[in-house]
């Protein structure tokens, strides 16, 4: 692949193509004036029931959800919506030390019952004792920058436990898809990736993506499922000869780019590990696509603003290295990609600009140096949090071939539960047997059979929560150009 530098903000941004109706838009229409678009569901209203009932089949005979990393922000977010969406599978809350969950425990009163094992995933005997029988194990053991070895991941395979993780890193993720023959000879089924973002986002995106291209039903549904096949996303879309009576017949479109852009308040109720993978991501460069060719860029850089809908608004995102970007690349076979994110108030942007400028490179490599420099930033963060609060927000906008933009908007007012809510919604994908065996990142079709419906779990207590929509109708304030047309 060649690199390169970068171009201007303008290069890699999708001007707003779209005019269109405030109501979803189905997989394939893509007339956005008013009026044009027929009513159908971007998703199912109620997805829920059979997938929590193969779930919790899942889980009979003792079968237990391991959860490593259980008692930081994330994985005890993750195991109180375990405990609330899916109340009859056992769970088991797994960490370093039983110090940290008696400090869970007092934040978060409901895992107070959950039973607690203590495991170093460097070791793994004790790991493989812990995963024998279990249903799935769950790694949150962040942050995945900088980390070597993949030893959780090797422990499911070795014990034919179903695994997925959160991990937000580029060359981690990577890692864990080279394990893909060997967890689809063990018939393990993985999802590396598979958070809030990148995860749900990845979702989203891929959503938009097959509904262009007419991979899926009019409700939405990947057609790979539907046909009764084994789906590859490195297949074109099926024939006409298999396709259902509910197959979308208008003309397809290809995506030209990608826009990934994440907005989160303050820390987001994540506590010191969401500072120290910033600062980690900090001292990375950036990967992005263009026309299908890798650009290079510095880390924290070329910011845009980007409009989170009412309630969130607008907020300025800069550039980082993160893995959906070349994973959409890759399985989604998306030319152009690129993935910000931004935080307030505006002057954490400033200080993390500074830091990505000024900061030592050596430092900026070292996980211990961070990791002290993360703990000594925590509390002045936390004195800003309660203020600002810990809204999350997730915006996905695809260009396509046909001149038009779908895009998706996610916003929630608790990072701290939302995170939780999406890693449950891939969990009960997995036990449900959506996922096939292998290693697969969240987009591609093995790893989540019917898409909308974990869109419908992912976005439980949202504020806001859009998908395959033209960008004028989620924005703040749209512009009316007259007889039926918005900008």
């Amino acid at each position: 692949m060649l690199r390169g530098n970068l171009p201007d903000n303008n290069a890699m941004l999708a001007k707003p193509s779209g005019v269109g109706s405030a109501r979803a838009i189905p997989c394939g229409a893509k007339c956005f004036r008013h009026g044009d678009i027929p009513e159908a569901p971007a998703v199912p209203s109620n997805p829920a029931s059979d997938s929590s009932r193969k779930a919790e089949e899942a889980c009979r005979g003792g079968k237990r959800i391991v959860v490593i990393g259980g008692t930081g922000r994330i994985g005890s977010s993750t195991a109180a919506a375990l405990l609330k969406y899916l109340p009859s599978c056992s769970l088991v809350v797994a960490s370093r030390s039983a110090a940290s969950f008696e400090a869970v425990k007092k934040r978060r009163p409901e895992l107070g019952q959950i039973p607690f094992e203590e495991v170093d995933i460097d070791d793994m005997p004790r790991l493989e004792s812990l995963l024998k029988g279990s249903a799935l194990v769950i790694h949150a053991a962040g942050p995945f920058q900088r980390k070597e070895g993949a030893r959780v991941l090797e422990a499911a395979i070795a014990t034919g436990t179903p695994y997925m993780d959160v991990c937000d890193d580029t060359k981690f993720s990577q890692r864990m898809k080279t394990y893909h023959e060997k967890a689809k000879a063990a018939g393990v089924p993985a999802i590396t990736t598979a958070g809030i973002y990148p995860g749900v986002s990845n979702i989203m995106a891929a959503h938009m993506v097959s509904c262009a291209r007419k991979e899926c039903d009019k409700a939405g549904r990947y057609m790979g499922q539907l046909n009764g096949k084994e789906s590859s996303s490195t297949h074109a879309t099926s024939t006409s000869s298999s396709r259902p009576e509910d197959w979308d017949s208008r003309v397809a479109a290809e995506p030209l780019r990608c826009l990934y852009s994440y907005y989160t308040a303050g820390s987001g109720g994540a506590g010191p590990t969401i500072l120290e993978t910033s600062f980690l991501l900090a001292g990375e460069g950036v990967e992005a696509y263009l026309d299908g060719e890798k650009v290079d860029a510095l880390p924290v850089s070329k910011p845009r603003v980007v409009d989170f809908g009412k309630g969130c608004g607008k907020r300025r995102v800069y550039l980082y290295n993160l893995p959906e970007v070349h994973s959409t690349f890759k399985y989604m076979r998306v030319p152009t990609v690129s993935a910000r994110f931004g935080t307030a108030p505006e002057f954490w942007n400033w200080a993390m600009v500074a830091v990505a400028r000024l900061a030592p490179k050596g430092m900026l490599q070292d996980r211990s140096k961070i990791k002290a420099f993360g703990k000594l930033s925590d509390p002045w963060v936390r004195l800003i949090d309660p203020i600002i609060g810990e809204q999350v927000g997730m915006r996905v906008d695809v260009d396509l071939s046909d001149g038009t933009t779908a895009c998706g908007l996610f916003v929630h007012k608790r990072l701290s539960d939302s995170v939780g809510i999406c890693i449950a919604a891939f969990a009960q994908a997995v036990l449900a047997g959506e996922t096939q065996p292998g290693v697969w990142f969240p987009e591609e079709p093995e790893a989540v059979q019917d898409r909308p419906a974990l869109l419908k779990l992912a976005s439980r207590g949202c504020t806001q929560f859009q998908i395959n929509r033209p960008p004028w109708a989620i924005e703040t304030d749209p512009k009316q150009l007259g007889m039926g047309f918005y900008w």
